[in-house]
C-alpha cells in the first residue's frame, strides 16, 4: 500500500503525462553537506524506486566536474536534470545547461543551501522531489563575470574573506559553525578596497568593504545581501557598503544579515543588466560560493538563460507578467 507521500506522487504521475514520459537524470555531489547528501537522495531514490519512476544518476568527482556532467547529458538528450547538493553543485549543473532546452532541478541537500531560498524550494527532501515531480519550469536569469556563470549571488571584499576563513573552518566543524567562525575571523581584518565602477550609464569611484552582485538574493547561508533581487526579471541588484570603521561595521552587520541595510547612508544600493569594476589591491571575486580569478571584472545578466523547476506560486507570477 502506498503512504500519503508516495500516493500523493503516484497522483501527480497519472495526471502529467507529458512529464513522465522522460525520466529524471540526476548528478550528485556525494561530499555535499557532509555526506548527508548521499543519505537524503537515498531516500528519494527509494520514493521514485516505489513509483517504478525511471532515473539515471552520477556521481561529481572533483570541482567542476558537475558543469561537465550536466553538459554531456544535455548533449545526449537528457531533458530533465537535477542537481543533487549545495549551491557548489547548483552552480555547476547551471553552468553546463545555461542555453539549452534542457530543464533543471534541484534536490537542496548542501550546507548553506543559498539558491533555493529565493526559489523557495523546501530542503526536505519528500517536498523537494514533490516540486521536481510537479514539473512546473521557468526561464530563469544568470549572471556572467569574466569566464564564469553564476545564478545567485557574486560579489568581493568581506563576503570573500569570510569564504576564505571558512575553508579553514569548515575541515574541523559541521553546520554552520565554519560561516559564523569566519565571520568574526574577517571582521578582525577587515580592509578596504578602492573601486572604481561604471554601470553603463556612469562612472564613478567608491572605498567599499563589500560589493554583492545578485542575481538572487542570499549568501553565506541566508546573510540576505541583495534582498530585493528577482531572478527572473532581467536585472542585477547590487549592495556596495562603504569603507568605515570596524565599530560601525559591527552595528551595521545585523542589518545586512537581515537584509536590512539597503536605505542605509553607509550603503550604495542599486539595480542594472552590467557592471564593470577596476580595483588596485588582490581580490578574489566569489561566484555562487565559489572563488575565482579578481579583477578588473566584468558583469553582465543573461535573461532566461536556465529552465528551472520552480514552485506554482513563481509560475502564476510568470504568466501574468506575460
Amino acid at each position: 500500500m502506498y503512504n500519503s507521500g508516495i500516493l500523493d506522487y503516484y497522483l501527480m504521475w497519472i495526471t502529467n503525462v507529458e512529464m513522465y514520459m522522460d525520466k529524471l537524470h540526476f548528478i550528485v555531489n556525494p561530499v555535499a553537506g557532509g555526506t548527508s547528501a548521499i543519505d537524503k537522495f537515498g531516500a528519494v531514490k527509494g520514493m521514485l524506486d516505489d513509483m517504478r519512476f525511471p532515473y539515471t544518476y552520477e556521481f561529481t568527482q572533483c570541482k567542476g566536474h558537475g558543469r561537465e556532467l550536466a553538459r554531456a547529458a544535455a548533449e545526449q538528450g537528457e531533458k530533465y536534470i537535477i542537481a543533487v547538493g549545495g549551491d557548489g553543485t547548483v552552480n555547476e549543473v547551471a553552468s553546463g545547461l545555461v542555453g539549452t532546452d534542457t530543464v533543471m532541478g534541484i534536490l537542496p541537500f548542501g550546507t548553506g543551501n543559498d539558491m533555493v531560498k529565493v526559489l523557495g524550494i523546501p530542503t526536505e527532501p519528500r517536498e523537494a522531489l514533490n516540486v521536481i515531480l510537479a514539473d512546473r519550469p521557468r526561464a530563469m536569469d544568470a549572471g556572467y563575470v569574466n569566464d564564469k556563470f553564476f545564478v545567485n549571488v557574486s560579489g568581493f571584499g568581506f563576503d570573500v574573506d569570510v569564504l576564505l576563513k571558512h575553508e579553514k573552518y569548515k575541515k574541523r566543524f559541521k553546520g554552520m559553525l565554519p560561516y559564523l567562525l569566519g565571520i568574526v575571523d574577517a571582521l578582525t581584518h577587515l580592509r578596504t578596497l578602492h573601486l572604481t565602477l561604471h554601470d553603463g550609464e556612469r562612472v564613478w569611484k567608491k572605498d567599499a568593504l563589500i560589493v554583492s552582485v545578485g542575481n538572487g538574493a542570499y549568501i553565506g547561508g541566508g546573510m540576505k545581501a541583495t534582498p530585493f533581487a528577482d531572478p527572473f526579471d532581467g536585472l542585477f541588484e547590487v549592495s556596495v557598503v562603504s569603507s568605515i570603521s570596524r565599530a560601525k561595521f559591527l552595528r551595521l552587520l545585523p542589518s545586512f544579515i537581515k537584509g536590512e541595510h539597503t536605505g542605509l547612508p553607509e550603503v550604495e544600493y542599486f539595480r542594472t543588466k552590467e557592471l564593470y569594476v577596476e580595483c588596485p589591491e588582490e581580490c578574489l571575486i566569489n561566484y555562487d560560493g565559489e572563488l575565482g580569478s579578481g579583477m578588473p571584472v566584468r558583469y553582465k545578466i543573461i535573461p532566461g538563460a536556465v529552465k528551472m523547476l520552480v514552485q506554482q506560486d513563481m509560475t502564476a507570477a510568470n504568466a501574468e507578467e506575460k
